[in-house]
């Protein structure tokens, strides 16, 4: 455990420290944070006035280029092709030019004959404007590394005029790298040049002017990878500020683009480290300064910590002698006139007091210890003041509420010895009560299982007659089913005697015609005269058999009648015996779900009979278990009377404050 001097030591060094280190800190970072502000702002102006440096001098040379384009003699037709030659080889010295062209209207050089009526530059030129060529690496002009410069070359010199040919000039292939080897940031800042495709048209190292491609070399090249994407936002025409790593060292490039170009881009870079050293320097010096600060902080902090802490010590360790237990060792001495001295004093009063109340307490447990309830535990009351008067209001509460308990239980001593005795009485007749209820339980299970085999018997017989009821119902159902093949073959007999009558009705028919026949033949016989007497007897025999089959035919006619009413009142009676048959079979059925009923009643009434067996049973073990506990419970309350006599005995030994029962 940490000491309270190493913890003020601590702390004020700590407190020292980190605020030495926030204000260096603070300072290095805003330091830091300036420098690197001066350097965004002062390389995003360099770059800016990088691309204004370089756009100037491309219009530079435009007005070279303009100023030949306003020669009045070069539009003159007598002009000689010498002249022109001259005029050419004198700008060209003058100016430091690669190269000097004259175009007439059609294209054609007029020094040497040769045809450029198909280049842009001529193109653009002839239509009255300035053109600047992209960086050629290689040139129809002989020149590697170069940029073609145009205007328009005016009638008789004068400007805005009739375009009358195109002028063309191709300056020093080393001016755009004088112009950036002229640009300088810091001691080791560089500035470069790109084309709209990437590669390297100006640099102070010639070598590279031409060959290098970041964003081509990216492709296989890892380590170009930042590199590239920086100048694709070069290559895009943006203006801006960005770091990348460069042969392992961190160089901040700041870019814009140069107008007047087509799509050239200015890069200025420095390497981060080399433009930053005076900050590393400043900030070294600050945490030398912070250190040195610390150092005379912790001398510091050691006087005045063991000053402060040492008093506080001397006191902490009489208060830990005093939480285990020691109250009679003395309180240090402090000479010191601050809290400290506050702090000593008021440790040698709690001493003290705590000293003088735990006496007093320990006079009031002995006193209850030995049984004296009525001891006067206010004798000492001046001693708990403040907090500590709480603490012998609760022992005076503690005393009264044991005594009041005591009393209590020695009045309620003697009514359990009194009511043990009541009880032991009780449960003795509980016990004989409950002897005397298993006995007639015993009986009751008795009956009830001769019932329940009465009714199981009962159950079994009404069973048995639903069966046979079941039984008789299905034969009688098959009465009824014949019955109606009688009812319908009696239907058919019926129909088939009204068949019979219209067959006797036919043959009374033809006895009629046949009689009407003989008739006929009975007149013609008469009127053939001798010659029709044998045709006479055969109509007499015709005559004869039509009235015998007319008489058959009624007596049939006759019999048939007679038939039908007997076979109509048949089935009038067979109707009658199978609508009885019907009512015999629905009563059949009713008797039989009776039956059915009279039987699941009977079977519920056994389960009853099972359950009611069951809890019969159950309250015959209930009863021997209430009979048990019955005599458990009489021998309970005599070691109850016994134990409630001990109580008393103990109780009589202590002394009550009569005054605090009332």
């Amino acid at each position: 455990m940490k000491s309270i001097k190493t913890k003020i030591l601590a702390a004020m060094i700590g407190i020292g420290l980190f605020s030495s280190l926030i204000i260096g800190i603070a300072g290095a970072a805003l330091n830091f944070s300036s420098a690197e502000s001066i350097l965004d702002k002062s390389m995003a102006e360099t770059a800016k006035l990088a691309a204004s440096r370089v756009q100037t001098e491309i219009d530079r040379y435009q007005a070279i280029a303009s100023e030949i384009g306003c020669i009045s003699s070069l539009t003159d037709p007598a002009s000689a092709e010498s002249e022109c030659a001259e005029i050419a080889a004198e700008r060209t010295a003058k100016y430091g030019l690669e190269v000097c062209g004259i175009l007439d209207k059609n294209g054609k050089d007029m020094i040497n004959g040769t045809d450029f009526s198909n280049e842009e530059f001529f193109k653009v030129s002839s239509a009255g404007d300035e053109y600047c060529s992209d960086f050629m690496v290689e040139s129809s002009f002989g020149v590697e590394n170069a940029v073609l410069i145009s205007t328009p070359l005016w009638e008789n010199g004068i400007f805005g005029s009739t375009v009358a040919g195109v002028v063309y000039i191709i300056p020093d292939n080393t001016f755009l790298n004088e112009i950036v080897t002229n640009i300088n940031v810091g001691e080791g800042g560089t500035a470069y040049l790109l084309s709209s495709d990437g590669l390297t048209i100006a640099f102070y190292d010639p070598e590279v002017v031409g060959k290098e491609n970041a964003q081509e070399s990216a492709k296989t090249d890892p380590s170009y990878q930042k590199l590239a994407e920086v100048e694709a936002k070069m290559c895009a025409g943006e203006t801006g500020f960005d770091q990348y790593k460069y042969n392992g060292n961190l160089e901040l490039v700041a870019y814009a683009p140069v107008a007047g170009t087509p799509g050239w881009s200015i890069g200025v870079n420095v390497v981060r480290d080399e433009f930053m050293g005076g900050t590393y320097t400043s900030i070294v010096i600050s945490v030398i300064i912070i250190a040195v600060t610390c150092v005379l902080a912790a001398v510091i902090a050691v006087i005045f910590s063991k000053k402060l802490a040492e008093p506080i010590v001397l006191c902490s360790e009489r208060i830990v002698k005093l939480s285990e237990g020691d109250l009679t060792s003395q309180v240090p001495a402090v000479t010191s006139r601050d809290e400290t001295k506050k702090l000593a004093d008021a440790t040698a009063i709690v001493v003290s007091q705590l000293n003088s109340i735990f006496k007093d307490i320990e006079r009031i447990l002995e006193e209850i210890s030995n049984g004296n309830l009525a001891v006067n535990s206010r004798d000492n009351q001046q001693l708990y003041v403040g907090d500590y008067s709480q603490l012998i209001e609760y022992i005076e509460l503690i005393k009264n509420k044991l005594s009041h308990t005591m009393y209590q239980i020695n009045t309620a001593g003697e009514q359990v010895s009194a009511g043990s005795d009541q009880v032991s009485s009780g449960a003795q007749a509980l016990a004989q009560g409950a002897t005397e209820q298993a006995s007639s339980i015993e009986e009751l299970a008795a009956t009830i299982e001769v019932i329940a085999g009465q009714i199981n018997e009962n159950a079994a017989n009404a069973e048995d007659a639903m069966n046979k009821t079941n039984a008789a119902g299905g034969e009688m159902q098959d009465a009824i089913t014949r019955m109606d093949d009688l009812v319908s073959a009696m239907n058919d007999i019926s129909r088939s005697s009204d068949e019979t009558k219209k067959i006797i009705q036919t043959i009374e028919d033809i006895a009629f015609q046949t009689n009407i026949l003989s008739l006929n033949a009975a007149v013609e016989a008469a009127r053939a005269g001798e010659a029709g007497k044998g045709f006479a007897v055969v109509a007499d025999e015709v005559r004869n058999l039509a009235g015998k089959s007319a008489e058959a035919a009624q007596n049939t006619t006759a019999l048939i009648e007679s038939t039908v009413t007997t076979i109509r009142r048949g089935t009038a009676l067979v109707d009658e015996v199978a609508e009885k048959m019907t009512g015999v079979s629905a009563s059949a059925k009713a008797v039989a779900e009776i039956n059915s009923k009279i039987s699941e009643a009977s079977r519920n009434t056994a389960d009853s009979i099972t359950q009611i067996t069951i809890g019969v049973e159950q309250i015959s073990e209930v009863v021997q278990a209430n009979s048990a506990t019955s005599e458990e419970s009489a021998a309970a309350s005599e070691e109850l009377s016994s134990q409630a006599n001990t109580l008393k005995q103990l109780i009589s030994q202590f002394r009550f404050n009569t005054r605090t029962l009332r």
